[in-house]
């Protein structure tokens, strides 16, 4: 691997924020996975996060939405371990304002399950991917909180957690069941 320059590159569009919508699939419904990015051969610092090729999922499956709400949703991602062997800790939070048997339910369905989560940062093209060949993410923690008092916010959030890798960034999620 390369050490190479970073000059801080201009955009006037980096706001801060995720879109509200993250794409979720079962990590066990994936048949083939994207290449990698190569960390060996990069000339350029993004070519050792954007993956290359597509996900392949086994018959009738696909990723699946779940619809968070406005300026709600958040991603950290941060290196955990001892010195010379570092390796990132990515935890993504997904907020709906609204505690219901639908949002329950998934918690319930989903608490124990592995999974792929892909979701974009506000004005990016390209999705981020936590959860990966042989090192699935995971729900975390999920909360629902409903206060007493009528002005207060209710929510459900789920927090999904990763581990080793940055982010992979990627261009599409097959978003329709896949067909044989």
């Amino acid at each position: 691997m390369k050490i190479l320059d970073f000059v801080g590159e201009r955009n006037l569009e980096e706001s801060a924020g995720l879109e509200v919508e993250v794409l979720i699939a079962d990590y066990q419904d994936v048949e083939g996975w994207p290449t990698a990015p190569d960390i060996l051969t990069g000339d350029k610092n993004e070519e050792y996060v954007i993956a290359s090729g597509a996900f392949t999922m086994k018959e009738g499956t696909k990723f699946h939405r779940f619809q968070g709400s406005l300026e709600k949703n958040s991603f950290v991602s941060n290196l955990v371990g001892p010195r010379g062997a570092k390796s990132p800790e990515n935890t993504l939070t997904i907020q709906r304002n609204a505690a219901n048997a639908s949002l329950t339910g998934w918690i319930r369905a989903n608490r124990n399950r592995e999974l792929v989560v892909a979701f974009r940062f506000l004005g990016e093209t390209l999705y981020s991917v936590i959860g990966w060949q042989n090192l699935w993410a995971e729900v975390d923690e999920g909360t629902i909180d409903v206060p007493g008092e009528i002005s207060g916010e209710k929510m459900t959030m789920v927090t999904i957690r990763s581990i080793f890798h940055f982010p992979y960034r990627i261009d599409a999620i097959p978003l329709t069941p896949a067909v044989a």
